[in-house]
């Protein structure tokens, strides 16, 4: 008994038929992901608490907690004095800053490799007034899941990561995160 062979021009469609169907998936999927903004990413960090710190001040004497901060819409960014992107979105931070800081939003900013004077004379200089802290060893970056600076992590009034930014903020962004969060505005 004799196998039946294909014809070329039978085979020369199947494989056309593939390549036709491989790139339609390759397209659809592409497309579905230009829509997302890269920076604003659900990892696995987003729906856990947040992760526990118990910092050195910089911006003056004592610790940051965030544990003192509970019931508070806390937005957290990991910053550094070297970093170029950071001092991009400075006046943006701060522009929002002052827009919330008598309110139920507090801001945090911690440390990333860098060094504590470096650290301390940019966020005064930017003209930086929300409490900032010293993560030495990297554990809270590393707890929250940071990839690279800047970057900003909304928690809730509960302890819970809702959202994460990756890059320097704009104020749009900023606000409609922080918002989202806010009770009675939900």
């Amino acid at each position: 008994m004799e196998a039946a062979v294909p014809s070329p021009s039978r085979v020369g469609s199947v494989v056309r038929a593939a390549i036709v169907v491989s790139l339609v998936v390759l397209m659809v999927v592409l497309a579905m992901g230009f829509r997302r903004d890269p920076r604003d990413i659900r990892t696995g960090t987003i729906g856990d608490p947040a992760p526990a710190f118990d910092l050195e001040r910089l911006d003056a004497p004592g610790r940051l907690r965030l544990a003192d901060l509970s019931g508070k819409v806390v937005v957290v960014n990991f910053f550094a004095s070297w970093c170029v992107p950071c001092k991009e979105e400075a006046p943006v931070l701060i522009r929002v800053w002052e827009r919330y800081r008598t309110s139920d939003v507090t801001f945090v900013g911690i440390v990333y490799q860098d060094e504590p004077e470096a650290a301390r004379d940019f966020h005064d200089r930017m003209g930086q007034t929300w409490p900032i802290g010293m993560d030495d060893a990297g554990r809270t970056a590393l707890g929250f899941g940071v990839f690279g600076i800047p970057e900003t992590f909304f928690v809730d009034p509960a302890g819970v990561i809702r959202g994460r930014h990756i890059g320097p903020i704009d104020e749009d962004t900023l606000v409609r995160a922080i918002e989202e969060l806010r009770p009675g505005t939900r």
